[in-house]
């Protein structure tokens, strides 16, 4: 999966030196670019999927230094772009992974992703090593101390109760104090796929598509939300028998 990045640079020619050298490097996808770190402050939210965010330091109303501070937790990785080397110790304060100087040459720049590349390569695989050995998992239910085991081969979908979740199984309905966004990342690394804003279905359980429809094995039918419609049928395609004989 490439990494989502995000630039900004109050320097137009500064941003299209970075979306060029993103677009060379394999493993990146600009997603998005300001030249205000005021768009920014505004236009960065922790629902984007930002996983580095490019930041110069030296810009009008907010500094670099500044904006890192209030979008920090919002992304993943975190580099600095600039042509002043006295920064960096404020830089590293706020948690930065790599500080670049300018002016930034193809060279610098992969070298410096390169590092982040391969620690995301490694944590993914600790992750996926970790979370593929689980074959279960617990919820709370609806006292202190009461607990529900769920095996994950029984689960046929999870739907969204604004702060709970409903969790269905091939027997029974669970209802827990979670968000979708929680479960959904709990399960990243299991057979299990996002239709719509309110429901996600173990792949398993899905009996029949039919246009923007899932018919799911219980019979139930959930549509397919716009912004899913890329990534569930990309899965559909992967999965789908295909003929060689030609027509």
């Amino acid at each position: 999966m490439d990494l989502n990045c995000v630039v900004v640079d109050d320097e137009e020619h500064a941003i299209e030196v970075l979306a060029d050298h993103i677009a060379e490097m394999p493993g990146l996808t600009l997603l998005k670019t300001f030249n205000s770190p005021i768009q920014a402050l505004a236009g960065i939210s922790e629902d984007d999927g930002i996983d580095l965010l490019f930041l110069d330091i030296d810009m009008p109303g907010i500094s670099g230094l500044e904006l890192a501070k209030a979008v920090r937790e919002k992304v993943k990785y975190l580099v600095f772009t600039t042509a002043h080397p006295d920064y960096a110790l404020q830089a590293f304060e706020v948690q930065t992974d790599q500080y670049l100087l300018k002016p930034i040459s193809f060279a610098k720049f992969a070298l410096a992703l390169d590092r982040i590349l391969k620690k995301e390569a490694a944590q993914e695989k600790k992750s996926e090593s970790k979370e593929l050995k689980i074959s279960e998992i617990f919820i709370k239910g609806d006292h202190k101390h009461a607990f529900s085991n769920i095996s994950l081969d029984s689960i046929l979908y999870i739907k969204s109760l604004t702060n709970y979740i409903q969790i269905f199984t091939q027997t029974e309905a669970h209802t827990t104090y979670l968000t979708l966004k929680e479960i959904e990342k709990a399960l990243e690394h299991h057979p299990f796929i996002r239709v719509n804003k309110s429901n996600i279905v173990a792949k398993s359980a899905i009996k029949k598509v039919d246009g923007n429809m899932v018919r799911l094995v219980n019979n139930e039918m959930l549509q397919i939300g716009e912004p899913y419609k890329d990534s569930f049928f990309e899965y559909v395609q992967k999965s789908l028998l295909k003929s060689n004989r030609s027509t």
